[in-house]
């Protein structure tokens, strides 16, 4: 009996042994050393995976950009764009002439001067006709205000003639020159 306990421990010993050589080497081949060289191959190969990954990501993305983005226009596509915004361009620079025109034309039918026409903005005035009556209202008003008023009337109640003129003497005709000069240049031509 004896002999079979001792054989069953040293068969247990033998494979504790065993176990324990396993797991050492199974200990040495995690705790191995990397030599320079083949830490800086695994991490290429690690960037490498990384790097391939994102440039997948990369041009997906492009692709996405390239469907959204909108189409370039050819050469006679842009160089009609170009004719219409001159066209449109034109047609805004005959407008404006016509409006000119026709507001020219308004101040004339008003009496007014037509060099208002540049001075006038009337842009958005939908009543054009309106505002002329306005400033047509304005202008004479200020007429009639700054005119020449004559502060004496003088009427002369005697009605001279050329043939009245001949017949004055020169201290008459000299009353008349002071009086009314420019009946006396008119009679002594």
């Amino acid at each position: 009996m004896e002999n079979l306990e001792n054989k069953q421990t040293t068969e247990t010993t033998e494979v504790n042994t065993e176990q324990e050589q396993e797991v050492s080497q199974e200990i040495e081949k995690e705790t191995k050393t990397f030599t320079e060289e083949d830490l800086n191959k695994k991490i290429q190969s690690a960037e490498d995976r990384v790097r391939t990954e994102y440039s997948k990501k990369i041009k997906d993305m492009e692709n996405k950009i390239k469907e959204l983005a909108p189409v370039q226009k050819s050469q006679s596509e842009l160089d009609m764009e170009q004719r219409i915004k001159a066209l449109e361009q034109k047609e805004k620079e005959v407008q404006a002439k016509e409006r000119l025109l026709n507001i020219n034309n308004k101040l004339v039918e008003k009496g007014l001067p037509q060099g208002l026409t540049k001075f006038l903005n009337v842009e958005g005035l939908e009543d054009v006709e309106t505002s002329l009556n306005e400033l047509k209202e304005i202008f004479n008003n200020n007429a009639l205000n700054n005119s020449f008023k004559p502060q004496k009337h003088t009427n002369s109640k005697e009605k001279i003639s050329k043939e009245d003129f001949n017949k004055m003497t020169l201290l008459e005709r000299q009353k008349l020159y002071e009086t009314n000069q420019e009946l006396y240049l008119k009679l002594s031509k």
